[in-house]
């Protein structure tokens, strides 16, 4: 029998609340030693996916040399008010819990991201990445 998205899923996965602001996420993933979560609602419903390469972005269009009209001086500022909701990545990919292993990787790849939400019907059951799927083919 294959091994099965559930059997290799983070199960205590690090959630984001969507007013999060994004010094804070930053802080948190640097803390936490991760470089991704989902980023839930008030009712826990999933809104999107918020990564690393997302928090970069976001710094970088804060530090942009090339202030836009109506843009305040201060990066800082601008980081201080957005917040998680308005930096999500939307629409992350989803894969059931039994879906094969190889498969998730095929899908990972294909679709070039680092990570999958594990789960059906949008409740959330965990979280695998490219490294779990790794850990698991060394194993």
């Amino acid at each position: 029998m294959p091994t099965v998205a559930r059997a290799l899923m983070q199960r205590n996965v690090l959630t984001i609340p969507a007013t999060m602001p994004v010094l804070e996420i930053q802080h948190l993933f640097v803390v936490a030693g991760i470089d991704g979560a989902p980023v839930i609602d008030e009712h826990g419903a999933v809104l999107g996916v918020i990564s690393t390469i997302d928090l970069l972005r976001v710094a970088d269009q804060a530090l942009d040399e090339d202030f836009d009209e109506g843009e305040g001086a201060e990066p800082e500022a601008a980081l201080g008010v957005m917040t998680a909701r308005e930096i999500a990545t939307p629409d992350p990919v989803w894969v059931p819990p039994g879906m094969p292993a190889d498969r998730v990787a095929e899908l990972m790849q294909r679709e070039r991201i680092q990570r999958v939400l594990v789960g059906t019907g949008g409740h959330l059951e965990g979280i695998l990445s490219a490294f779990d799927l790794l850990r698991a083919v060394r194993a």
